[in-house]
């Protein structure tokens, strides 16, 4: 899974254009990254939800931004469901802050639409005007707010010639890609579709040995039907790229801008229709017409039950062209096309399985003529309501784990998870969620702080709240049996009581240190105590036990602890023949990594021509002297953490003959 983050991290560095030179040496171009927060989020790519392979890409990028580097964030579909204003600027353009980016991509939960084009629009507003400066789009879908996202683009660039934007399209189909690839085409920027973390890495690949583009120029080319030799003015395009599965474009034109390349451009009204193929140049055609010459072919359908539970699947029987690309899709009884656009290939049989939405009501089953981007056939269909049950213990203490018995739909996005009451469907605690198809019951790491939550049963595909029960999170607490004082480097024995999974630790740190922090730990697991390796440096310093739950870190037991200076002794003889045998007595802290080296005087503390580790139950050492003659010392070298490397705390003078 974190690999997979960090290849997306990795992409989305390539895509900014800034290697460690360019962005120190010539001052790297800001850039503005657009997350989809749109509800299809709760997708899931290699069994993960698509919010969190995005969230932790970003996070993951911003460790390796490099220095000089200026980011913004613009985030939509983050707060309200089915608003396609839901749009914001979370972080302006400015120095990379990580962990506020880090705190701002963790708060982004899937609720809305998909508004690319206002999206775009918002994000560009961010950049310096007729500045060089670049937008990367991170999404699942296509424009669902009715803006036109490529028109959008060509214009900004009209407007500032050094402004690019990149597309990166998170198991989006090939249907869908024309209408997000355009974006980077006429900005002179890179499209890439990504499904698992190989294509991932091979888009990585392909980008940074990807020379710079131009931006595709369009040209305004009329567009008219005719009947009979009359001109049609209610006829419906389509217009597709040769090449492509989907429609660059669709929808009653005049005119249409299109770049150079070849084409093939239906019409329809009525029953009437017609296609025809053009190359579109610089100069040519000065017009394209498409004459009505033919009927649209026949098609119905006919699902095999009138209603449908949310979530499920229906059976479609059909007939039709089946021609390439033709499909069957859902549509709200409206005649809206769905945040999450359910569809199913005719070429995949008949009867036809075709998912149905989440959320309740009257929807319409659609015959699309793929060529001619023309409903053949429609059908009525009604998704009822499901429901769902859950069973859960009324209390538990801070951090522990519940087991969470639970009845529902099992929807691929359906989830299991604890949140506070009142919030909407959306929301969850930390890293309390698992989703339903894992099974029943499901494990839940109770949230640090203590409080009124509840265990939620979702259906993740329109998100609503199936089942749920109120749960009491009690205070957790722990005990510590510790030293008061150490030598620095040493080892110190640690009891405890206390319990906590995820990342919880028993651990020294500074005193005063957040909550999070630490130099040297242990993970207490079904232990009642650890051994903890203490800090180089001498100082005032705590033991501390740390719940950790979701994220959120709380210090449940705390004791100080004086950290003295390392002490240590080397005895060996003054003078050795080379290669001979020597033994070496000493005295030191005895910590983990700690050793005995032969160094010549001018070494840094960590350079050794010979070396051997301490052993606590054994105060001596036999090894072997350096081959060369001359003069060397024998050294401890401590290996403590919280040092900026290996320190020599003793040393004597040794002569090889």
């Amino acid at each position: 899974m974190r690999l997979s983050f960090l290849v997306s991290a990795a992409l989305l560095c390539a895509l900014l254009g800034m290697t460690q030179g360019n962005a120190q040496e010539k001052g790297a171009a800001p850039t503005v990254l657009v997350i989809d927060a749109s509800n299809s989020m709760w997708g899931r790519i290699d069994g993960k939800a698509k919010m969190e392979v995005a969230r932790d890409a970003v996070s993951a990028l911003v460790g390796t931004l490099p220095k000089g580097a200026r980011l913004g964030i613009v985030a939509y579909g983050h707060r309200r469901a089915g608003d396609c204003g839901d749009i914001e600027t979370i972080l302006p353009v400015g120095a990379v802050d990580e962990a506020k980016v880090q705190a701002l991509a963790s708060r982004l939960t899937p609720r809305g639409k998909t508004p690319i084009t206002a999206a775009l629009k918002e994000a560009a507003g961010q950049l310096p005007a007729g500045k060089p400066g670049n937008v990367i789009i991170v999404t699942d879908g296509v424009e669902t707010c009715k803006g036109d996202p490529c028109a959008l683009a060509e214009e900004l660039k009209r407007r500032n010639a050094g402004f690019v934007a990149h597309v990166i399209g998170f198991d989006v189909s090939a249907v869908e890609r024309p209408k997000l690839s355009c974006i980077a085409e006429r900005t002179g920027g890179t499209f890439l579709a990504a499904s698992n973390a190989g294509e991932l890495g091979q888009a990585l690949k392909t980008t940074v040995q990807a020379k710079p583009k131009a931006a595709v120029v369009t040209r305004a080319v009329p567009l008219e039907a005719t009947e009979g030799g009359r001109p049609v003015s209610d006829a419906t395009f389509t217009i597709t790229r040769d090449g492509e599965a989907g429609a660059f474009a669709e929808g009653t034109f005049s005119s249409i801008a299109l770049p150079p390349g070849r084409y093939r451009i239906s019409a329809i009204s009525g029953a009437k229709a017609g296609q025809v193929g053009v190359n579109v140049t610089r100069d040519a055609p000065g017009r394209i017409v498409v004459p009505l010459a033919g009927e649209l072919p026949k098609a119905s359908l006919e699902p095999v039950k009138a209603s449908v539970p949310a979530t499920g699947m229906v059976d479609v029987r059909w007939t039709g062209p089946n021609g390439q690309g033709d499909y069957i899709s859902l549509a709200s009884s409206t005649g809206e096309p769905l945040e999450i656009r359910q569809f199913s290939y005719t070429a995949d049989g008949n009867p036809l399985k075709v998912r149905v939405p989440g959320e309740p009501g009257d929807y319409e089953l659609r015959y699309v003529h793929d060529a001619l981007g023309a409903v053949l056939a429609r059908a009525k269909i009604t998704v009822t309501a499901v429901t769902a049950t859950i069973e859960a213990p009324a209390k538990g203490a801070a951090g522990s784990e519940i087991a969470v018995s639970f009845k529902g739909p099992d929807a691929a996005e359906d989830w299991v998870g604890l949140a506070k009451p009142g919030t909407d469907a959306n929301a969850f605690e930390g890293s309390s969620w698992v989703y339903a198809q894992n099974g029943s019951p499901a494990t839940l790491r109770l949230p640090a702080e203590p409080g009124i939550y509840e265990v939620r049963y979702i259906s993740g595909l329109d998100p609503k709240i199936l089942a749920s029960r109120k749960v009491e999170v009690t205070a957790a607490s722990a005990a510590l049996s510790s030293p008061p004082k150490a030598m620095a480097g040493s080892m110190i024995p640690v009891g405890f009581q206390g319990k906590g999974g995820g990342d919880t630790f028993v651990g020294i740190v500074k005193k005063g240190a957040p909550a999070q922090a630490w130099i040297s730990y242990e993970y207490p697991q079904d232990r009642e105590q650890v051994v903890l390796h203490v800090p180089g440096e001498p100082g005032a310093y705590e033991v501390r036990f740390v719940l950790e739950s979701g994220g959120v870190y709380k210090i449940l037991a705390a004791s100080p602890l004086t950290v003295e200076p390392a002490r240590a002794t080397v005895t060996a003889p003054d003078r050795i023949k080379a290669g001979a045998e020597i033994t070496v007595a000493y005295t030191g802290p005895i910590g983990a990594g700690d050793y005995i080296a032969i160094s010549a005087p001018s070494e840094a503390d960590n350079g050794a021509a010979q070396f051997q580790s301490v052993d606590a139950a054994a105060p001596r050492i036999v090894m072997a002297a350096p081959d060369e003659p001359g003069l060397y010392e024998v050294r401890y070298v401590m290996a403590a953490p919280g040092l900026d490397g290996d320190k020599v705390i003793a040393r004597k003078a040794l002569k090889v003959e």
